[in-house]
């Protein structure tokens, strides 16, 4: 495996909005988010978390929940929204998509409905329908820092680096304390071989948040491409401690392959 292919990425998806006695859509946040770490291969290590908050027998229920109350009331968009993150939950991608598509039928200015959607298109490997969905919401929302960071991901997974870049830009701009953003901009400085630049990145993420293993790692990975293989190896056995402490089984792996490696 490439140190390139090494790399690891991160993505926002967004959760379910709790309903509490139905809620107005005009009551909605514009921004109902958790974050997801991974390592190498998103969609592979997603596949392979567990539910968080949640069981599965009580994602089954809420799904039946959701159904009955989308009987009497067919054009609510937030029961079809909190179905199709319910259905994502249970990694259900393609009913998610359909669930998503009736919110948005039902409220076509529903921004979080397209960001989602283009999350579970993310997770089918549908990147180009999720690069629409993200741009639809982001048209919606100006704002919506999370949708750039996501489209700047699916930017740099189909290998637009540049396009990502600007993406991950503005993301930073909205936010500036946006350790995930900056982390995936070091990815594509990364592809790009501005490994000075990766490296700043990865550093501001670690500024940011000091316990980001994913931005140790990937920092690891970028001063050993610059032949500094001390200061890599000690960004790796740092991610790895990290790593081990909150359970992130698939990048503590990574860093023990990448170890073996140096």
């Amino acid at each position: 495996m490439s140190y390139l292919e090494e790399i690891s990425m991160a993505l926002i998806v967004g959760s379910a909005i709790t309903l509490g006695g139905m809620q107005p859509i005009s009551a909605l946040p514009n921004q109902t988010n958790q974050t997801v770490p991974t390592a190498t291969n998103l969609l592979e290590a997603s596949n392979n978390q567990q539910l968080t908050g949640v069981s599965r027998v009580d994602s089954q229920g809420n799904i039946e929940n959701y159904s009955q109350s989308i009987n009497s009331e067919p054009n609510y968009a937030i029961v079809y929204y909190n179905r199709g993150v319910t259905r994502s939950q249970l990694r259900d991608y393609q009913g998610a998509i359909e669930d998503y598509s009736k919110a948005i039928d039902s409220d076509p200015s529903y921004g979080m409905a397209y960001y989602n959607r283009g999350n579970a298109r993310n997770q089918l490997k549908d990147y180009q329908g999720a690069i629409e969905d993200y741009s639809k919401a982001i048209s919606l929302n100006p704002d919506y820092a999370v949708a750039y960071n996501n489209r700047g991901f699916t930017k740099l997974r189909m290998g637009d680096n540049q396009g990502a870049i600007e993406d991950f830009n503005q993301a930073i701009a909205l936010n500036p304390d946006y350790a995930i953003a900056y982390n995936n901009r070091g990815n594509a400085r990364n592809h790009l071989k501005d490994y000075q630049g990766a490296i700043e990145d990865y550093s501001q993420a670690i500024s940011l948040q000091p316990n980001y293993a994913m931005a140790y790692y990937n920092r690891g990975i970028t001063y050993s491409q610059l032949g500094d293989k001390q200061e890599g190896q000690a960004d790796i056995e740092q991610a790895a401690t990290l790593a081990q402490q909150q359970g992130n089984t698939i990048l503590y792996q990574q860093t023990q392959k990448q170890s073996l490696n140096n």
